[in-house]
């Protein structure tokens, strides 16, 4: 392993089940484990420490109080699945900041709570892969989340087609796949990443 992928690594902070290297490159130390393919992952939320002498890598945990959603808070999120028209399960990923939160924290997303206008289908308002920001309804994982607020709802998503991002257009109220020209219907956070500068 080169010196550069070993600073990289030092002080690097990880998640449970991060990849960290392979069995061949360091020996698991202390809050780390090895899965079944070799590989070396963090087990606890922490920085990343390596011993270059002993060849070990450990994951010192993290002191001080966790860093968690409360009821109210502003935060984004990966909506996975769908399992139903009107449900949606998100992976919580950071608060408004965009500082991440000491865990892998999940929530719900309900149709009844998607949209300030009746929706039918979760379908209308996101789609899986999506990124999007709401707000937390909840104290306890699974968090109950809401995107009713006028500045919520998706801030990233990426066409059903192609797989490309999707773009806000001037003029459009659904996003645009500029690859292959194929339009989405979304509820769009008044934050959403990518502008499209020229009307199709």
């Amino acid at each position: 392993m080169s010196a550069s992928r070993i600073e990289g690594l030092r002080g690097m902070y990880v998640y449970p089940g991060d990849r960290l290297c392979s069995l061949e490159e360091f020996l698991p130390g202390d809050g780390v484990y090895v899965d079944r393919d070799g590989v070396v992952r963090a087990a606890r939320l922490g920085v990343v420490d390596v011993d270059v002498k002993s060849r070990r890598i450990m994951v010192r945990a993290l002191s001080g109080r966790p860093r968690m959603p409360r009821r109210g808070s502003t935060l984004y999120a990966l909506l996975y699945a769908i399992p139903r028209e009107d449900l949606g399960l998100v992976k919580i990923m950071a608060d408004e900041r965009m500082i991440p939160y000491s865990g892998g924290f999940t929530g719900v997303l309900h149709v009844s709570q998607a949209s300030d206008t009746f929706t039918k289908s979760l379908y209308d308002v996101a789609r899986p892969g999506d990124i999007i920001r709401a707000q937390s309804l909840s104290n306890t994982s699974p968090y109950m989340l809401s995107t009713r607020r006028p500045q919520d709802g998706v801030v990233l998503a990426f066409c059903s087609l192609c797989g490309a991002p999707l773009y806000r257009v001037p003029g459009r109220s659904s996003l645009v796949c500029l690859r292959c020209g194929n339009e989405e219907r979304r509820k769009i956070a008044g934050n959403y990443l990518l502008v499209s500068r020229e009307r199709l």
